[in-house]
């Protein structure tokens, strides 16, 4: 992403505005509460509470989220039990809760795949980092490695064959060109050797230098990698759970919403936790990246080695600046050339007859190797490789992982909220739910049957539009009573019908009150129809003495159409 932001990224590192928001935020102790200073010190305690206070703020969240839930939860399971009028809500408004619930867990989904995105954000920017440091470590080993072949060469090539050149050059018998044999050796010996030595000076510093870039880049990457794949799993089991509830929701599933709840209940805790420590890495992050070098500069001086000037030289890289191994660089070229040179004098002054030609042949193919290995450690000490990495690598943290970090905290913010909110729909319904105000007698002989099979025979009867409440047996049409001829029939034939509806009915809210179960209502018809019969047979008796035969067969009809 830092690409887009700015093409001049190779040479010139620019702060990123939301690092700067990021160090803004107020960094207090939280043993005293007071404001410390904002620059990046992690050795400092009070700059490390500084950071715990900031981390801590989500976790005082978490707190007052799950204190609002239960205080939600019980406010409305107590406002249910009060109430003594509860209506069925209409479906209307459970369509709308529906429709609610379903949106908050789509919506719940978008905002973990912005949390997905910002997991690769992030694992991209520490790949480079981890690959800029390994980059800075190869550089400053590659240099050791160079300056040390450059001082073998001299100890073990170089300088044996200056004393064979000797050796052979004693035997000379002119002695006005054994003499100048003999200096000229002299001289290439002592060019050879400032070079070497010129030399050396980059090496004591390449060795002095115990970054440990390549051991720490691997433990980053480790850490990262499981960072990466824990963030992964996470997210992809919140995927999980919004798909759930949103099945929960399409089937109106007890079990489903008790699910959802208690899992949502956990990843509210794993979000919010999550969210505390990734404010504790940006903000400590932003704060080094808005001065970089100053910490580096204070981290080399206790640990690196180095001296501060030669720090400072590859932190800024400036097109002015003077490279601190210029002189040592200089001096070695300046030798290495005389050394040619003299070389090349010795052999037109020994002559292609001498018997040192093979010697002087070798020594030419090893300044050429040597020539060559110091021109690659000029290139190598040059402050644009090294200051390219470093850049690379401030780009990557600064830019790729804090951006990461924010849309993934963004999405963190977002799907607790949401989460919240999916708990405390699907949690309300479920322990608000009141029981019955009464016991049933499970060995009462009118309740309807427990068998599975009954209840689904009852229910298809029910729906059948062909059968009737009198046409039960399937014997042909129902007998129409006459009602004028008996009163206590038609009674308790009128309270039975009235009635009977409910017998196939689920328990319901009517009058305010729980209903009893079905049968109880035919017990009580039976016994508003019997008592009848007896008032009319008291009434009736006095009248009409023949009255007592008929009452005898209209009692007998109660009681068929009770049994029916």
């Amino acid at each position: 992403m830092w690409q887009l932001v700015s093409y001049s990224w190779r040479s010139n590192y620019t702060v990123y505005w939301l690092t700067e928001w990021y160090h803004s935020w107020p960094h207090i102790k939280y043993q005293s509460f007071e404001t410390v200073d904002d620059s990046f010190q992690p050795d400092q305690e009070e700059y490390r509470q500084a950071l715990l206070f900031l981390a801590s703020i989500p976790l005082a969240w978490l707190i007052l989220t799950i204190l609002v839930i239960f205080v939600y939860c019980c406010y409305g399971f107590f406002r249910r039990r009060r109430s003594r009028s509860p209506t069925r809500p209409s479906r209307t408004k459970s369509a709308a809760k529906t429709w609610g619930l379903a949106i908050v867990a789509l919506l719940s989904l978008s905002f973990i795949i912005v949390g997905f995105y910002g997991n690769e954000e992030t694992s991209t920017g520490v790949n480079r980092l981890t690959n800029a440091a390994k980059d800075v470590d190869v550089t400053i080993n590659e240099v050791s490695t160079q300056v040390n072949k450059i001082i073998a060469t001299y100890k073990n090539d170089i300088s044996t064959n200056i004393d064979n050149l000797n050796k052979i050059f004693m035997n000379e018998q002119d002695r006005q060109k054994r003499n100048e044999l003999l200096a000229l050796t002299e001289n290439l010996n002592r060019y050879t050797y400032s070079r070497a030595d010129n030399v050396s000076r980059i090496s004591t510093d390449a060795d002095s230098v115990k970054l440990n870039l390549t051991s720490k880049a691997d433990d980053l990457e480790k850490y990262e990698y499981f960072r990466w794949l824990g963030t992964i799993v996470l997210l992809s089991l919140e995927i999980i759970v919004c798909l759930i509830a949103l099945c929960a929701v399409g089937k109106g599933s007890r079990c489903l919403l008790v699910f959802v709840s208690v899992t949502c209940f956990f990843f509210i805790i794993l979000i919010w936790c999550r969210m505390g420590i990734e404010i504790f890495i940006t903000v400590g992050a932003s704060d080094f990246c808005v001065d970089p070098n100053t910490y580096v500069l204070s981290y080399t001086d206790g640990n690196a080695g180095v001296d501060q000037d030669v720090v400072l030289y590859y932190l800024t890289c400036y097109p002015n600046s003077q490279n601190p191994y210029g002189t040592s660089l200089r001096d070695a070229q300046q030798a290495e050339t005389l050394a040619e040179a003299t070389l090349e004098n010795i052999e037109k002054l020994a002559g292609p007859q001498s018997d040192a030609v093979e010697i002087l042949n070798k020594l030419d193919k090893t300044f050429q190797s040597t020539s060559l290995q110091l021109q690659n450690l000029v290139a190598s000490v040059n402050c644009n490789t090294l200051k390219t990495d470093y850049v690379i690598g401030l780009y990557s943290t600064c830019y790729d992982t804090i951006t990461g970090i924010s849309f993934m905290m963004i999405g963190s913010i977002l799907s607790g909220i949401f989460f919240t909110v999916l708990i405390s729909s699907c949690t309300l319904p479920i322990i608000a739910k009141r029981k019955a105000d009464y016991e049933v007698d499970r060995e009462d002989p009118f309740l309807p049957p427990d068998n599975p099979s009954a209840t689904l025979e009852r229910f298809s009867r029910r729906n059948d539009p062909s059968r009737s409440p009198q046409r039960q047996s399937g014997l042909g049409s129902p007998t129409i009573p006459d009602y004028n001829r008996d009163p206590s029939f038609a009674a308790s034939s009128v309270a039975y019908n009235q009635d009977y509806r409910y017998e196939d009915d689920p328990l319901i809210r009517r009058h305010g009150h729980d209903s009893p179960p079905p049968s109880y209502n035919i017990a009580v018809t039976r016994q508003s129809s019997v008592e009848l019969g007896r008032h009319n047979q008291s009434r009736e008796s006095v009248n009409n003495p023949s009255y007592i035969q008929h009452l005898g067969q209209g009692d007998g009809a109660v009681q068929r159409a009770l049994i029916y």
